[in-house]
């Protein structure tokens, strides 16, 4: 009997410590967690929050009642060692949003991770079926009920610190600072009530934008449509482009050799930074006229391919991404011309892009040409042909599973022997210079069917977001970290322009040749592009469009973090 007892003893132990085991591992792990204080506040509220159902309840009730939060327990520990914090609102959207192809592809690099969870699952369920006892761990109910409502007084007290600035108690009042920087942000941070909150926070943001959808049916920039001319404008998007892995600027190795050959007719930006790290926010703010000081215009106002339409141009949208981002897809359905791949497969290359892109630009008149590429999203190796395997070894000669081998499990950080880590990190680099080298292919194919065309044509390229490649002693792999590093936000922009456009419109092609070394971010692009193909818009920002001499230069610039809040950019 004494026996059963201490085996009843471990097991409960035991299963307390794997369902406390996010918040134990964000205790140490999380990076948003920015003082002691905060770190102490997050582990109390997480062993208050499983203490409160375990003092109320028998145990074995409790246990297969916790069971419901492991899901989101297992997506909490693979979010706080890819990313190094607790969930955010923008990991919940790129959960929802997923796409079936990018999903499958980072499954398959943590198959091991989610076959290991199930299994525990399976475990955890055998071990109280045979070892709880249905009875409460507190005898009295005097003292349960006792302990139950000093846990409820704490949460109590955390809601109103955190939330109702009036009642908030002197010293935890922080002069024009956001309310969640005080100590009780770690309340509303462990899981699983992060996701909970982070979900309701995403659908908010969801309900705003589909509640403004009626507002902008009858938004109008107050242009007037005018048909003549034939002036092309191509915005192309890259896809996780980092800037310092492009050849010309200034890498080491081969890899956009087309555009290189080009010489001076390529324009490219030294120092462009992207606002976030997740195409989900950065490609859809980037043709908006919002920025993080003003976020409210991304509800308010149209994008600037809308604002292109309305001034009389064809307007097109060729992607191969980003199926199910609501905002491109409601700006994809107002152009005349819309082209998705109908199987968007993991192995699908940017090639899909070109024929749509041919048939629309052999039409007549003044267009706008918007291309969405896949780039080089991760798994690089899938983004390009056998022809375009220059650095070997790439991540088609390696298992998925050796990404894990060299990992700490304590931190989440990639370890081990050097010797192993640099091999990796080998693999990584080869595979996504790989991905920019086939990139400089498709760039350069876009731009020799243009010139076909002899017409007056420009062609804007940029990067949405950078990634990391384990740069560092922080060891970041992929993007969407909780703060961009410096590898995610410094991105390439660079301009081709047609030597009739040139001609016909010195003004800009002088101001985008001299504005190559100044400091801004990619909300120029909304500005950029209407002064490019000559839009007469009056709210046109000429201090934040590369296209003009009066372009700022910016010693500091602001993006936003996971969360949405404004930051500064690392660089």
């Amino acid at each position: 009997m004494e026996k059963n007892r201490v085996k009843e003893h471990i097991v409960r132990i035991g299963l307390l410590l794997f369902i406390l085991l996010p918040t134990l591992m964000g205790t140490f792990m999380a990076s948003d967690l920015t003082t002691p204080l905060m770190r102490f506040v997050y582990l109390i509220s997480g062993v208050c929050f499983y203490a409160f159902f375990l003092v109320l309840h028998k145990q074995r009730t409790f246990f297969y009642f916790a069971s419901a939060f492991l899901f989101f327990s297992a997506i909490e520990i693979v979010h706080l060692i890819i990313n190094h914090a607790t969930i955010s609102i923008l990991f919940v959207w790129t959960i929802v949003a997923s796409e079936r192809g990018e999903f499958f592809e980072l499954l398959s690099a943590y198959w091991i991770v989610v076959v290991a969870f199930i299994a525990l699952w399976v475990l955890y369920f055998r071990l109280v079926k045979r070892y709880i006892p249905q009875e409460f761990i507190i005898p009295s109910r005097r003292w349960r009920y006792d302990i139950g409502a000093v846990i409820a007084v704490y949460f109590v007290f955390a809601i109103v610190a955190l939330f109702y600035n009036d009642y908030r108690p002197k010293w935890l009042q922080q002069n024009k600072e956001d309310v969640r920087t005080t100590a009780f942000v770690g309340a509303e941070k462990f899981s699983p009530v992060n996701m909970v909150l982070a979900a309701h926070s995403l659908c908010t943001i969801l309900h705003d934008l589909h509640k403004q959808q009626d507002a902008l049916e009858n938004y109008s920039f107050g242009l007037t449509p005018d048909y003549n001319g034939d002036d092309v404008v191509v915005l192309l998007i890259g896809e996780t482009s980092r800037y310092d892995h492009w050849q010309i600027n200034g890498y080491e190795r081969q890899t956009s050799p087309r555009l290189a050959a080009r010489g001076e007719q390529i324009i490219t930006f030294d120092s462009c930074y992207t606002i976030a790290n997740l195409t989900t926010i950065c490609v859809p703010f980037m043709l908006s006229p919002a920025t993080p000081n003003e976020p409210q215009r991304f509800y308010n106002e149209k994008s600037v391919v809308e604002a292109f339409d309305e001034a009389g141009f064809h307007t097109a949208w060729i992607a191969d991404q980003s199926f199910g981002n609501s905002f491109l897809q409601r700006i994809a359905r107002t152009c005349e011309y819309c082209y998705y791949p109908m199987d968007n497969h993991p192995e699908m290359k940017d090639t899909v892009l070109l024929a749509p892109f041919s048939e629309v630009l052999n039409q007549s008149g003044k267009q706008l040409i918007v291309l969405h590429s896949l780039g080089c999203h991760f798994k690089y190796s899938s983004r390009y042909t056998d022809e375009y395997r220059v650095y070997t070894p790439d991540l088609s000669m390696m298992k998925m599973l050796d990404l894990l081998k060299v990992r700490d499990n304590k931190k989440g950080n990639f370890i081990g022997d050097q010797s192993k880590l640099n091999e990796l990190r080998k693999v990584l680099v080869n595979s996504y210079d790989n991905g920019i080298l086939y990139t400089d292919f498709i760039v350069d194919t876009v731009i020799s069917m243009i010139e076909q065309t002899n017409r007056s044509a420009v062609l804007v390229y940029v990067g949405d977001h950078g990634e990391n490649l384990l740069d560092d002693e922080r060891n970041m792999f992929l993007h969407g970290t909780y703060q961009n590093s410096k590898y995610e936000s410094h991105v390439p922009l660079f301009v081709w322009m047609s030597d009739k456009y040139q001609l016909r419109y010195p003004e800009q092609a002088a101001a985008v040749k001299s504005n190559t070394h100044k400091t801004f971010s990619t909300m120029t692009l909304f500005h950029s592009l209407l002064e490019l193909g000559q839009v007469p818009y009056s709210g046109i920002d000429t201090t934040e469009s590369f296209a003009n001499p009066a372009l700022t230069n910016h010693d500091v610039l602001y993006g936003l973090d996971a969360n949405l809040k404004m930051m500064e950019i690392e660089r």
